[in-house]
C-alpha cells in the first residue's frame, strides 16, 4: 500500500517535500500580485472586461460550447506539464518552473478578485464554476509535477545522487510516471472545464450577471 511505512512511492514523495513548498510559495506570491493587480485597471479597462464577460455569459446562455473547446484546452494544459518535463531534465530550466507557476497564481488570482469585486456573489457563482470547478484536478497536477521537477533537477546536479546511478534511474522513473499520472488527472480536469463550466455558466446565465 502507498501509506505503508518503508513504501518506496511515499519515500520519493517525502523527498520533495521541500519543493512542493517552494512550488506552493511561487504560486502563491502569484496569487496576490493577481489580486493587486486588479487595483490598477483603470475604470475603463474594468467596463471593457465587464462587457467582454457578459458577452460570453450570453453566448453561453444560448449556445454552451462544450466539445468545440475540449481539443484546445486539453493541448494548452499537457503542454504545460510537458514543458515541466522537459524543464525538470534540463538544470538550466529550473527558474522557468517557478516563474510559470507564478504566473498561474497571478493568472487565478486576477481572474477571481475581479470576479468578486466586480459582481459581488454572483461573481463568486461564476468563478466557483469557471475557476475552482476545473482547478480542483489541474492545479494539483501541476503543483506537483512542476514540485518533483524542481526535485529531479535537483538530483541531476547533486553530486551524492550522481554517484548512485540506481538511484537516479529511480528519480527519473518516478518523475516520468507521475507526470503521467498527471496528464491523466489533467484530462479529468479539462473535461470539467470543457464541459461542466460551459453547463455551468449556462444555469447561471438568467441570474443577470
Amino acid at each position: 500500500m502507498i501509506l505503508e511505512p518503508g513504501n518506496s512511492l511515499q519515500a520519493h514523495f517525502g523527498r520533495y517535500t521541500g519543493q512542493l513548498y517552494v512550488t506552493l510559495a511561487a504560486l502563491g506570491v502569484g496569487v496576490v500580485f493577481g489580486i493587486l493587480a486588479i487595483g490598477t485597471l483603470s475604470p475603463w479597462d474594468k467596463l471593457s472586461l465587464v462587457h467582454d464577460l457578459k458577452r460570453l455569459l450570453a453566448v453561453e446562455a444560448l449556445h454552451p460550447t462544450y466539445q468545440a473547446v475540449f481539443g484546445p484546452l486539453l493541448v494548452t494544459n499537457v503542454k504545460l506539464l510537458a514543458l515541466f518535463y522537459v524543464l525538470g531534465v534540463s538544470v538550466a530550466g529550473v527558474p522557468l518552473v517557478l516563474l510559470l507557476m507564478a504566473f498561474r497564481g497571478f493568472v487565478l488570482g486576477f481572474a477571481a478578485a475581479f470576479l468578486v469585486t466586480s459582481f459581488k456573489w454572483q461573481g463568486v457563482s461564476v468563478g466557483l464554476a469557471t475557476i475552482g470547478l476545473a482547478n480542483v484536478f489541474l492545479l494539483p497536477a501541476l503543483v506537483l509535477s512542476a514540485a518533483v521537477a524542481l526535485g529531479f533537477s535537483w538530483d541531476l546536479v547533486s553530486p551524492k545522487t550522481r554517484q548512485a546511478a540506481p538511484r537516479l534511474g529511480k528519480s527519473f522513473a518516478f518523475f516520468t510516471g507521475l507526470v503521467a499520472t498527471m496528464g491523466a488527472v489533467t484530462l479529468v480536469g479539462t473535461a470539467l472545464e470543457a464541459y461542466a463550466t460551459p453547463f455551468l455558466l449556462h444555469v447561471l446565465s438568467p441570474w443577470g450577471i
